[in-house]
């Protein structure tokens, strides 16, 4: 028995704690008891009736890029926009200083048109159209090469001056987009690079991999970095200019997950690249991160609408929720850490066991496998779940017939429209109308 059980009225002054480390920089609990992100209420962001509605904490992000803009400068930083690149989210995110990485031509064309300086752009990604590589050649963005048909054909079509990053997997990576570190056709590689009139070495994209949390991964990778650096320098008497170790810098979801120390890793990193580089007595390269979800995943709040509530077979409660998995990218609730509360009200009830589940399209998918909600929670309710903010766009959903949800940036009391939201409805009325 608790004190609450024993003095129900003080449940409405123990609110759920927001932990900093999961919840945007300004989530707070507001006067009327609900929860307020960038100064804005949850009733009024959902006052439209649609469900979910993606909200995102432009301090949040902005604080966040700042910080590493602080560790690694401005000229080391660049937004993964596979993280999600609508143009207002692009444009808060050029705002801050840092470069952008995209995977096709319209990527190319969104960042540069939101205010990342064309040089400041980079196009990766296998898969590459010719048309994909025109749009960077024409804004001066740098072009990721990972196989030798890519080269070859960057090498015969792009304009003098073009700069290339030479895309290598460390050991250890699962197979796939890259030259295998080290490898007989990573440095023929960057020997065609070098050799070519119109391309500039840029240096060598090797990222280290996926939800990284400490720090010997990153160690391990530059190690066997700079020691392929040290036989390029030897065998070609240049210096590999930059190093570019991507992302891939572990979220916390839930109370208790591992982040990443951004500040510690910058200094930690760059003190292990100078060893090695003093080591080999080569060039100290220039390191450069390409964080996407580290950047605005934490500053993404979900909110859906409670649609019903009903008891299961082992007494947990089922909230069901209009809205689903489906309305975002597979990384975005994909996971059962993800913490959940109800945010538009307090309330004296006692708390139990639930699980959200979203009613979309034909099936019923589980958004939160598990969260405490008050028994009293009801229809017209409003459900948080904290750390969406990457992926947080509907860009793999159906959007000729399923829709997509609004995405909102909110600050200092005032939201912005960064994606209008579609109803499948909507949209199947504009296609029979045409």
């Amino acid at each position: 028995m608790t004190l609450t059980d024993i003095i129900p009225s003080l449940r409405t002054s123990l609110r759920p704690a927001l932990d900093p480390a999961v919840w945007p920089c300004t989530a707070r609990w507001n006067a009327d008891g609900e929860l307020s992100i960038g100064g804005c209420g949850v009733t009024e962001l959902t006052a439209a009736g649609d469900s979910p509605v993606y909200v995102l904490d432009r301090r949040d992000v902005e604080s966040r890029c700042a910080g590493y803009v602080e560790a690694f400068g401005a000229d080391g930083v660049a937004y993964a926009g596979q993280a999600g690149l609508s143009f207002g989210l692009a444009r808060i995110i050029a705002g801050s200083g840092v470069g952008c990485v995209v995977r096709s031509g319209g990527d190319v064309r969104l960042a540069t048109a939101a205010g990342f300086p064309g040089d400041r752009v980079t196009l990766s990604g296998g898969g590459k159209s010719f048309e994909d590589c025109e749009a960077a050649y024409g804004c001066g963005a740098v072009v990721v090469v990972g196989n030798a048909a890519e080269l070859a054909a960057v090498a015969a079509n792009a304009p003098a001056g073009q700069r290339v990053l030479v895309r290598v997997l460390p050991a250890g990576s699962a197979r796939g987009y890259g030259f295998r570190l080290g490898s007989g056709p990573a440095l023929a590689a960057v020997r065609t690079v070098l050799a070519a009139p119109n391309l500039v070495f840029e240096g060598l994209d090797c990222p280290a991999g996926h939800e990284i949390s400490r720090f010997g991964r990153y160690e391990a990778v530059v190690r066997e970095v700079l020691a392929s650096a040290a036989v390029i320098a030897a065998r070609h008497r240049v210096p590999v200019p930059r190093i570019e170790l991507g992302g891939g810098h572990a979220v916390a979801y839930a109370p208790g997950d591992n982040g990443f120390a951004v500040r510690a890793f910058a200094a930690r990193i760059r003190a292990l690249v100078r060893l090695h580089a003093e080591r080999y007595r080569i060039a100290v390269p220039r390191l450069s991160v390409a964080p996407g979800r580290a950047l605005v995943a934490q500053a993404g709040v979900t909110l859906y609408r409670v649609a019903e509530v009903s008891p299961s077979v082992d007494g947990r409660l089922v909230v069901s929720v209009h809205g689903g998995l489906t309305d975002c990218r597979p990384r975005a609730l994909c996971e059962s850490r993800h913490t959940a509360l109800l945010a538009n009200r307090q309330t004296a009830a006692a708390t139990g066991p639930a699980t959200v589940v979203g009613r979309h399209r034909e099936a019923d998918e589980t958004v939160v496998h598990r969260m405490q909600v008050p028994r009293d929670v009801a229809a017209g309710d409003v459900i948080a779940v904290a750390s969406t903010g990457a992926y947080h766009q509907s860009q793999v959903c159906d959007r000729r017939l399923g829709g997509w949800p609004p995405m909102l940036a909110v600050a200092n009391g005032r939201r912005q429209v960064l994606v209008a939201g579609r109803s499948a409805q909507s949209l199947l009325t504009s296609e029979v109308s045409r």
